[in-house]
């Protein structure tokens, strides 16, 4: 979206002058004075003046930015670059104790265009709908507590590396036919040491190789079969449902659905036919609990994850409050932007009627993703399960401002909230399962994952659901630490302007 505002400083500057004159002729129609030459900006001056101004009328917190509309470059040509006006302005925001000392606003952020550079690198952070590279997310682990490698945790849907049959659990025995990818380590039943030097060298080889636009990757299965794959770097629609399936128990069936990131929903897309679908085979399947893996998923559109929460209420949501929104004073008399802002109630989209809903998450799991169970939470009885002790931390969100057809800006512009009004996550959502480890050495729906198999043993418990959890922790197998390659990024609470 890009809302006209303010014009260039220059024009406004000639009106009042122009408006001066008139004034003046009234009174006693002096001889005019020579008009003064304009003072013409540049483009760079301009973008800097325009980041301010955006900021000024929508940021969440306006009444904290001094009020330079009139002319911009008092604040702007301060600074040298609109970046650095960014920062400066993200600085005015409140602080938040959580952040070591940090201000709330640590989100709004932009990226030049048409290419533009705004003085700072890319975040490369914001791609909806679609992505680049291959897909592919590693960790490093250990099978046998001697030596460790790369291991896949996570291949995101649509990817080259998930159209290739990559999947999570898959370990590295080369890279571009260099089988220098693992090193030496030392574990007991608890945990492991190694050099991280080691480790450190490994991780940048890898990084440098997914930039290239070639990859071809030797790994071994948890079934010992070895594959060798040549990828190629693209742009690639995501498929936001990775997994799903029902987990059947005797009349207490469970759902299972893995989701990325919440791509757009909208007039019957591939996107809403596909979770119209998986529904359909809960509701045929007469679920009792469902199981949301949130672990991977930084977020994406609001709109989205609205209609995966109104899925999952079901029957005993409709009709009730499902989310407000807190905007600045500027949006809510402005129609055409506060049209976005309207409560959002639930419809009742499927017939589900489920007795509990479980999230995996994970310190990633951020923005829309933390907003479905924060809206979910007051009408359904939710379990939160963690890999660490709190979700990311994002109860915010923005729409997109493109600034002089160089930069696309997304100033902080809402702050969204459960019916019962709750929005104070911003050090993250507290799980009541934490530390639950994100056990990488299966693929994603086996029920001997940890995390996975917690939920399930909750929901349904067996015989076999406790035999699978002690198999698990029987076995020498060690994830080397949080660290990970490539990982997955916050991608936003997004509102999409809508005419």
């Amino acid at each position: 979206m890009n809302v006209k505002v303010l014009q260039p400083v220059g024009h406004w500057a000639l009106i009042a002058l122009v408006g001066l004159f008139i004034l003046s002729c009234k009174k006693d129609a002096p001889e005019p004075e020579p008009e003064p030459e304009p003072v013409d900006r540049t483009e760079s001056q301009l973008i800097k003046d325009d980041i301010y101004k955006y900021y000024k009328l929508y940021s969440l917190w306006d009444t904290s930015i001094p009020d330079y509309t009139e002319n911009p470059a008092e604040f702007t040509d301060k600074y040298r670059s609109a970046d650095d006006v960014l920062t400066a302005l993200k600085k005015l925001t409140p602080v938040h104790a959580a952040y070591d000392g940090g201000v709330l606003d640590r989100f709004s952020f932009m990226e030049g265009i048409n290419g533009y550079n705004t003085g700072t690198s890319a975040r490369n952070g914001l791609k909806m709908d679609n992505n680049d590279g291959y897909g592919l997310y590693f960790s490093f682990g250990t099978e046998d507590g001697k030596i460790a490698y790369p291991i896949i945790y996570f291949v995101e849907g649509g990817s080259p590396a998930q159209k290739a049959g990559l999947k999570r659990s898959d370990y590295v025995i080369s890279v571009n036919n260099d089988t220098d990818y693992s090193f030496s380590v030392t574990c007991d039943d608890r945990d492991c040491t190694y050099n991280e030097s080691d480790k450190n060298r490994i991780e940048n080889k890898l990084d440098a190789a997914l930039d290239a636009g070639t990859l071809k990757l030797q790994v071994k299965q948890q079934d010992g079969k070895v594959l060798t794959k040549s990828l190629t770097y693209s742009n690639y629609t995501i498929d936001p449902i990775y997994k799903d399936t029902v987990y059947l128990n005797s009349g207490n069936n469970v759902g299972y659905l893995a989701l990325s990131s919440f791509e757009e929903i909208e007039n019957n897309n591939l996107n809403q036919q596909q979770m119209d679908a998986v529904f359909k085979k809960f509701e045929d399947a007469q679920i009792q609990s469902l199981i949301v893996d949130l672990r991977y998923n930084g977020g994406g559109y609001v709109d989205a994850s609205a209609y995966v929460a109104d899925k999952i209420g079901g029957s005993k949501t409709r009709g009730k409050l499902m989310l407000s929104y807190e905007v600045n004073a500027y949006i809510k008399k402005t129609p055409s932007v506060n049209k976005m802002f309207q409560d959002t109630k639930f419809t009742g989209l499927s017939a589900l009627n489920l007795n509990k809903v479980y999230f995996l998450v994970s310190d990633k799991t951020a923005s829309a993703a933390e907003m479905l169970i924060n809206v979910l939470k007051p009408h359904l009885s939710v379990q939160i399960i963690a890999s660490e002790t709190r979700t990311f931390g994002k109860p915010v969100g923005f729409f997109e401002q493109v600034v002089q057809d160089k930069v696309s800006f997304w100033p902080v512009s809402f702050l969204l909230k459960n019916s019962a009004g709750f929005s104070d996550y911003w050090d993250g959502l507290v799980p009541d399962k934490p530390n639950i480890e994100d056990y990488i050495f299966v693929d994603v729906g086996d029920k001997r994952e940890t995390m996975l198999e917690t939920a399930l043993n909750d929901a349904a418990p067996s015989s076999s659901t406790r035999a699978a959890l002690q198999s698990v922790s029987s076995k020498m197998r060690h994830r080397l630490g949080a660290g990970t390659v490539n990982a997955p990024r916050d991608r936003g609470m997004i509102k999409k302007f809508k005419e």
